[in-house]
C-alpha cells in the first residue's frame, strides 16, 4: 500500500491530467469548428476515429499488451456507449441552437456521479455537488439557452440529455476499468466503435475529399483528442469519476480563450460572469480533490470495488 503522501501526489497528477484533458478537448473543438467549414460533422468524426484507432494500436502493439484487452465486456460497452454519446450529440448539435445544446451536454457530470455512486459505490461529496451546480449555472449564463425554455424541439432536447447521460455512463466505465486495462485499450476501443458508428454516414455518397488544409486540421484534432482521451482515462485512474468530470468544466474557459485568440470573438459580461464562476468552481473541487480523506470513517466501510472488480 502505498503512503499518504504518494496518494496526495497520484491526486494532485490527476487534478493535472483533467486540465490537460479539458485543454485537449477544447482544442479538438477548435479544429473541428475549422474544420466544419469545409467537412461533414460525420466525416470528421470518421477520420478522427481512423486516426486514433492507428496511434492506439500501435502503442498497444507497443506496449505488448492484449489487443482486445482484458475486461472486454466492459470494453465494449464503453465503446458502444460512448459512440453513441458521440453519435446523438452531432445530431442534436444539427437540431438546437448551440447553446442549447452545450447546456443540456454539459449536465454529463451529474450523470457521471450518479452513474459512479450506483455502479461503483463511489460517495459524491458535497464540494462536487457545489462545484457542478456552480458550473451548470455558469454554463446557463454562457450558453444563454433559449429552446429549453420554450421547449422547442423535445425530441432534439431529449436527445442531447440522453447524449449526456451516456457520456456519464461511458466515464464510469473508464473509471471501472482502471484496474484491468491499460489506457491505450480502453481509447483503442472507442475509437474502432467509433469508426463503426460514423463510417455508414461518412461514406454513404456525403464524402468530401478534403483540402490540403483540411487533411491539417482533421491530423490535429485527431492529435488533440488523443491527447485528451489519454489525459482523461489517466486522470480517471487516480480521482473519483464526479470528481474529474467536474474538472473538466475547465474546457469551458480555455474555449473563451480560444475564440478570443483565433475568431476575435468578444464574450458578453454574462459571459465573463459565466465563465468566471465556472474557473471558481473548478478550482473550489480540484482543491478539495488534492486535500480529500482517502480513509473511510470509522465503523463506515468502503462501498468502493476492490481492485478485482473491474
Amino acid at each position: 500500500m502505498g503512503s499518504a503522501a504518494d496518494d496526495d501526489a497520484g491526486r494532485l497528477r490527476g487534478v493535472a491530467l483533467m486540465l490537460a484533458s479539458a485543454l485537449g478537448f477544447s482544442v479538438m473543438s477548435l479544429l473541428v469548428k475549422v474544420a466544419s467549414s469545409e467537412l461533414p460533422a460525420m466525416e470528421i468524426v470518421f477520420v478522427r476515429s481512423l486516426f486514433m484507432t492507428a496511434a492506439t494500436a500501435a502503442l498497444v502493439a507497443r506496449a505488448g499488451a492484449p489487443v482486445l484487452g482484458v475486461d472486454r465486456r466492459t470494453l465494449a460497452a464503453r465503446g458502444i456507449v460512448g459512440a453513441a454519446a458521440m453519435c446523438l450529440l452531432y445530431w442534436s448539435l444539427g437540431r438546437l441552437p448551440l447553446g442549447d445544446a452545450t447546456t443540456v451536454h454539459y449536465t454529463a457530470p451529474v450523470w457521471t456521479a450518479l452513474a459512479a455512486a450506483w455502479l461503483l459505490g463511489e460517495r459524491v461529496p458535497r464540494t462536487v455537488v457545489v462545484g457542478v451546480a456552480a458550473s451548470l449555472t455558469g454554463v446557463v449564463l454562457i450558453a444563454r439557452p433559449t429552446a429549453l425554455a420554450a421547449a422547442a424541439d423535445p425530441v432534439a432536447v431529449a436527445t442531447a440529455l440522453a447524449s449526456a447521460l451516456l457520456s456519464g455512463v461511458a466515464y464510469t466505465l473508464v473509471r471501472k476499468l482502471r484496474s484491468t486495462d491499460a489506457p491505450a485499450t480502453i481509447i483503442l476501443w472507442l475509437s474502432a466503435a467509433g469508426i463503426a458508428a460514423s463510417a455508414p454516414f461518412a461514406l454513404s455518397g456525403a464524402w468530401r475529399w478534403p483540402s490540403a488544409t483540411a487533411w491539417l486540421v482533421l491530423a490535429g484534432i485527431g492529435l488533440a483528442t488523443l491527447v485528451g482521451q489519454f489525459a482523461l482515462t489517466h486522470g480517471l485512474r487516480r480521482l473519483e469519476a464526479g470528481t474529474a468530470t467536474t474538472i473538466g468544466y475547465a474546457q469551458i474557459v480555455f474555449a473563451f480563450g480560444w475564440g478570443a485568440l483565433v475568431f476575435g470573438e468578444q464574450p458578453s459580461a454574462g459571459a465573463v460572469a459565466g465563465a468566471g464562476l465556472v474557473a471558481a468552481s473548478v478550482a473550489l473541487v480540484a482543491g478539495r480533490a488534492t486535500a480529500a480523506p482517502r480513509a473511510p470513517a470509522a465503523g463506515r466501510p468502503s462501498r468502493r470495488r476492490g481492485a478485482g472488480a473491474g
